[in-house]
Parts: C-alpha cells; structure tokens; sequence
C-alpha cells in the first residue's frame, strides 16, 4: 500500500471522527461472571441524567434499578483526583458516564464492567446482580 497525503489525512479525519463520535478513550474493565443482565442498558441514561452534587474524593453515588429477574446496581466513583493533588469535592461529568456505561453495555456481554473515559475523575460500574433492590443478594448455589 502507497501511503500519501490523501491516505494520511483520511485517516486523521477517520480517527478524528471515532473520537468525536464516541466521546474519548475508555479504560474499561468487564466481568466475566456472574448475572447476566443485558437489560440494565435501558437505565444507562437514567442513573448518569440523575448524577447530581457534589462527591467527596474517595466517595461515591449509586443507584439500583429492578428488572423482573434481577437487579442492575450503578455507581460513580470519585477514584481520581481531578488536579494533581487536589480532593476538593467533584460532579461526575453526565457525558463520561453515559460513554462509559454504554461502552460496558456493549462490550461486556451483559455480565456488567467499570471504567472512565480518558483523564475521568469518576470511575463508573454497571453491576447486574440476583435479587432485587434493597435486598441483599440472593444467596449462590
């Protein structure tokens, strides 16, 4: 393959466009087992639309959603600071969570993840567990 202007400058415009498209890079981790809870997708947008006040450094919010079968927990977690060496209290960005949680509700095979776009304060999970909310989790067999 010859490399040329044309060849180099569609490419940045392709790459340009995947970042813009998807917002940044994700650090994402899935779990591998587990409840399998694709339906906690359809709460994404609620969880990180409700994502309000401040969290102290080394905090978080949560949120559990029921399903018919299961529960999905959602947290943001204040796990870096977003200064060097600054824990002054933070707002998870709205936008990273969604990118993020979306990230985890398509690569993980519904088993549920945790991760942060590039240069993210907040790390955010999508756990799907048994029971229901309120309830500690159904015991394993």
């Amino acid at each position: 393959m010859t490399f040329n202007a044309n060849t180099i400058l569609t490419a940045t415009v392709f790459a340009f466009t995947m970042t813009s498209v998807y917002g940044a890079a994700f650090r994402r981790t899935c779990y591998t087992a587990g409840t399998v809870g694709n339906e906690c997708a359809q709460f994404v947008n609620n969880f990180c639309s409700r994502l309000e006040g401040n969290v102290a450094f080394r905090n978080n919010l949560a949120r559990c959603y029921n399903t018919p079968n299961f529960k999905c927990d959602f947290g943001a977690f204040y796990e870096f600071p977003l200064t060097s060496g600054s824990t002054s209290p933070a707002t998870p960005a709205k936008g990273s969570c969604v990118d993020t949680l979306t990230n985890v509700t398509n690569t993980c095979g519904g088993f549920g993840g945790f991760g942060n776009t590039a240069g993210g304060a907040f790390t955010f999970t999508l756990d799907p567990n048994q029971g229901q909310c309120g309830q500690l989790e159904a015991p394993g067999n």
